[in-house]
């Protein structure tokens, strides 16, 4: 439990002050809900979160629901929004441009996350000095009845940990808390699930703070059908982690796609030398150029690394110092 500093108590629409004796504002928040077809559930979901945060302002971002899914928040007291295009990165970066506020939540629709623990993720975000608070999901396994999704998320996670060198329990969690300006310097171009895959790597490339905390978690109710399709999404965040590897550690995914290189063409070439050293003559000719060109794109490929190194270097840090500079809540 974290003992909340007087000058970031939050209490919504209501003026507090300081140790100091300053005046100091609560903070909007501002409740982010993409949903597609979730009418049997967004009602329970908005009710909880109102419950737990009585004024913040709640947004459900329908993406292109062929159910009752608007009509059914909208009754429910949410301020509904539509993006037509599928995806739920594509529902998220129309929220993050078009909401103002000073902290963020993003919660999945379908009333499988617990949200009694918002409030005890919001005061560890401002008590820590935090960009982003993640609902950790797996420490429990028991709630995970879909084993292969278990799996998965852990592989992801190990990934993730050791590719960006950071400690990531569940990267996929659809329940965080984030700081307003960690929110608008969110260049996401994810369309759909891969988004949290973004946003985790993104806390990595701007080099801030952010913390994972247990919350249960409970599988969705037997009307409702999940919408991640486990080969195809998979596929995409997979092909998006790799990506962003290349485009966040460019020296460290070239080097060793050079290092490969470099094994193959020396494996080549050791055809026609050991043949030259045997018999004085090389007949293998297409071997040897081949492994004559190995050797060139070995060089070119390190070389790209290096270069977008130096790029990426210093757009990181012009990035950071303009992150660095903006107003904090």
């Amino acid at each position: 439990m974290f003992a909340l500093n007087p000058s970031l108590r939050l209490v919504e629409n209501s003026l507090e002050f300081s140790e100091e004796g300053q005046s100091t504002t609560s903070p909007r928040i501002a409740v982010v809900i993409p949903c597609l077809n979730e009418s049997q559930t967004i009602t329970k979901v908005i009710e909880s979160v109102r419950e737990v945060l009585p004024n913040c302002g709640i947004y459900v971002y329908d993406n292109g629901s062929t159910d009752d899914t608007c009509a059914v928040a909208t009754a429910a007291g949410a301020i509904v929004r539509c993006e037509k295009r599928p995806g739920k990165g594509r529902a998220l970066k129309k929220a993050f441009g078009e909401i103002d506020a000073d902290i963020f939540i993003i919660i999945d629709g379908d009333d499988t996350y617990e949200t009694s623990y918002l409030p005890e993720m919001i005061k560890r975000l401002q008590h820590d000095h935090l960009e982003m608070v993640v609902g950790d999901r797996l420490k429990d396994k028991s709630s995970h009845t879909r084993a292969g999704h278990y799996l998965g998320n852990r592989l992801f996670s190990k990934a993730i940990s050791t590719l960006f060198d950071m400690e990531v329990e569940d990267p996929f969690s659809g329940m965080r808390v984030m700081t307003a300006r960690f929110v608008k310097s969110f260049p996401s171009v994810a369309s759909g699930f891969e988004v949290e895959t973004e946003l985790t790597v993104h806390a990595f490339d701007l080099g801030v703070g952010f913390a994972e905390m247990p919350v249960a978690y409970r599988e969705r109710p037997e009307d409702s059908h999940s919408k991640l399709r486990t080969i195809q999404d998979g596929s995409r965040i997979l092909f998006k982690l790799v990506w962003l590897y290349q485009l966040k550690k460019p020296l460290q995914f070239y080097g060793y796609a050079s290092l490969l290189l470099l094994i193959m063409s020396l494996v080549a070439f050791s055809i026609p030398l050991t043949e030259f050293i045997m018999t004085d003559k090389v007949r293998h000719f297409p071997t040897l150029i081949v492994s004559m060109g190995g050797f060139v794109l070995t060089l070119l490929t390190f070389a790209i690394g290096l270069i977008s190194e130096n790029i990426n270097s210093h757009s990181r840090e012009i990035k950071r110092f303009i992150f660095r500079s903006s107003q904090r809540i």
